[in-house]
């Protein structure tokens, strides 16, 4: 497999063949090195069957392969984005309850979840949709100002605990994403310095992520 020069444009298509972005030789191994490099080797990447998705987590927490939403960094390409950040399981899962718990809070892990949305300048909303899904819409910075913003409607301001009072009354949401974007030209002109454009925030989601396994084994 050779080694990863930049994203091509057919790597955001809809068919993953011809792409190898995902592969632990290319752009995974060169996430997974430096991710390992700073929190130890008990981190592996996967490319997900059939899909421009990638997962990185710890492997002894991971089940591969995914069937169902599972505490992960991620990656995905598609047609007219490149996402990568923190995936989280939502309904009935164990970690879900707690994150929510302490989210209700208004503690640390509201002040954790904040910093990252502003300082990163990240979207947290349910992917499983174009218009924000189960969720209905996303939460993103606007300068220093968190807003909130529906389908086909203006953002307007939003109060932090509006996160955990809006997650918590969310029925049928799966999944929860915490992710920066970029268009796919955007992407395509970073070249083989793709994963340094990636990794500053996969890095910062760490210790969320680290929450959130500690609470689905507690």
């Amino acid at each position: 497999m050779a080694s990863f020069g930049g994203f091509q444009a057919h790597d955001f298509d809809t068919d993953v063949s011809g792409t190898h972005w995902r592969h632990r030789q290319a752009l995974a191994a060169d996430l997974r090195r430096r991710l390992r490099c700073i929190f130890g080797q008990r981190y592996q990447s996967w490319g997900q069957p059939g899909v421009n998705l990638l997962h990185i987590a710890r492997r002894a927490v991971y089940t591969f392969p995914s069937h169902r939403p599972q505490p992960c960094l991620f990656v995905q390409a598609g047609p007219q984005h490149l996402w990568w950040g923190l995936s989280l399981p939502a309904g009935d899962d164990l970690a879900w309850a707690g994150l929510l718990a302490r989210l209700d809070t208004g503690g640390e892990a509201l002040s954790q979840l904040l910093y990252l949305l502003r300082v990163y300048a990240l979207t947290l909303t349910d992917r499983s949709g174009a218009t924000g899904g189960a969720l209905g819409g996303c939460w993103r910075y606007e300068g220093d100002e968190l807003m909130w913003q529906e389908a086909c409607s203006l953002s307007r301001p939003a109060l932090p605990p509006d996160i955990p009072f809006r997650l918590a009354d969310s029925a049928g949401m799966s999944e929860l994403s915490l992710y920066a974007a970029a268009t796919p030209d955007t992407a395509i002109g970073w070249g083989a310095q793709a994963a340094e454009r990636l990794l500053p925030v996969l890095i910062a989601l760490v210790p969320l992520y680290e929450r959130c396994v500690a609470l689905g084994r507690a």
